[in-house]
């Protein structure tokens, strides 16, 4: 019997997983939030770029190429403020289904994301900030600013 059968046949729910960034020591780098991309594009594409999403890992030592320095996701704070972790099982189901049902580019998207994410034991953030009142030209900084208080560096 898997744990998450034990915690259900027990009536407990079951602790969620804890998700890692590596990054640089200033600081987790902050998202692209007017930068719309799919799961897959951002696993596949966007290395080194800015997306409305932040990638994060249940196990940092799979992610050394990211940073140097550790952060642990805050799962309270992200979930108490509406923001979503994409969890490491559901991101995998999402590519099967994406690489299962899509166009020939897609998909071959989706099996190249499904690769890196479960080497890299990957989960997303997706984040759900209101930044409209933010100027577009200072919608980075103002990204970097508010999600560092997700992070705590370890």
């Amino acid at each position: 019997m898997g744990p998450e059968r034990w915690h259900a046949a027990h009536g407990m729910t079951p602790q969620p997983a804890d998700y890692f960034r590596r990054d640089q020591a200033g600081g987790v780098t902050a998202p692209d939030l007017s930068k719309d991309c799919s799961y897959a594009e951002h696993i596949v594409r966007a290395r080194g770029k800015r997306t409305q999403l932040t990638s994060v890992s249940l196990d940092y030592n799979k992610i050394t190429d990211f940073g140097p320095a550790v952060y642990q996701a805050l799962r309270g704070e992200l979930d108490n403020d509406g923001h979503a972790i994409v969890e490491h099982v559901d991101l995998m189901r999402q590519l099967r289904t994406v690489a299962d049902s899509s166009s020939k580019e897609e998909r071959a998207r989706a099996l190249q994301a499904q690769r890196y994410a479960k080497r890299r034991l990957e989960g997303l953030v997706r984040w759900n900030f209101t930044s409209d009142s933010v100027d577009r030209k200072d919608l980075i900084t103002w990204a970097f600013q508010n999600v560092q208080k997700y992070f705590r560096r370890t």
